[in-house]
């Protein structure tokens, strides 16, 4: 499941805190994805339904969820799912359904996860994907990127100054590009700008070989994101806002 990632945000939210749980019930799985992740992703960006629930069985992704109403036999509102790299800890997917936006939900669910997977032992990063708004248009169904940077602003997130993509979830699947690596939580946490550790450094590079594979083998596309955390001058985060200083090289889509 290295590949099955995508952590996109459908609104921004502020009202009353939402019960979340998280849950390995085949049933409940099976309705996030359905009412949740198929609405709020497109197919390049989301694993099958089968492949997913046998991930959340399996303990390879982590699978909180929002109900409605207060309370865990109410309706689902949304979800979030994590997959554990070592000692990263990467939101794969965080949406709401249509009808439950704008009502505090994903911030419930951004909080609740990532203080969930912060405290398990050993993990010292948790970071998620998002689109750059200077790339990415508001979509219809998929949601709006600019809207999504300033929810992951107000949660405390910082961008990495790597020229990041997702790798493809399957095959025959594109690149999708033109994403931030953000860090949403860390064991160690500062004040952002800030250079992180050598210890963190290493934190996100083996997330890179696991999930885009060896640097030895990289293409060019890749071997410049390694060229990036192996910075002499060190990994640099820095707030979401600055992320226009972070170098995006449009490549053809069908490379």
């Amino acid at each position: 499941m290295a590949q099955t990632r995508s952590a996109r945000m459908t609104a921004a939210e502020d009202a009353p805190v939402p019960v979340v749980d998280p849950t390995i019930d085949p049933a409940l799985l099976r309705r996030v994805h359905a009412e949740v992740l198929e609405p709020n992703f497109p197919a390049t960006e989301l694993t099958a339904l089968d492949e997913f629930v046998s991930a959340a069985l399996d303990g390879k992704l982590d699978v909180l969820v929002a109900h409605a109403g207060h309370t865990p036999h109410g309706a689902i509102s949304g979800a979030i799912v994590g997959e554990r790299f070592g000692p990263a800890l990467l939101i794969a997917w965080l949406a709401v359904t249509p009808q439950q936006r704008s009502c505090g939900i994903g911030s419930a669910l951004l909080a609740a996860g990532s203080a969930r997977w912060i405290s398990l032992p050993g993990v010292e990063l948790v970071l998620a994907e998002i689109e750059r708004p200077d790339v990415h248009r508001t979509h219809e169904q998929f949601g709006d990127p600019q809207r999504r940077l300033e929810f992951y602003t107000r949660a405390g997130a910082g961008a990495l100054v790597v020229p990041y993509y997702q790798p493809p979830i399957g095959a025959g699947m594109p690149r999708v590009r033109g994403l931030l690596l953000t860090v949403i939580a860390a064991a160690a946490p500062t004040p952002i700008p800030r250079t992180l550790t050598v210890g963190e450094t290493a934190v996100v590079r083996d997330l890179i070989e696991a999930t885009m594979g060896s640097a030895a083998m990289a293409d060019e596309e890749t071997a410049a994101v390694f060229a990036a955390i192996e910075d002499p001058a060190g990994l640099r985060l820095i707030p979401l806002a600055d992320y226009g200083d972070i170098p995006y090289e449009a490549v053809s889509p069908h490379s």
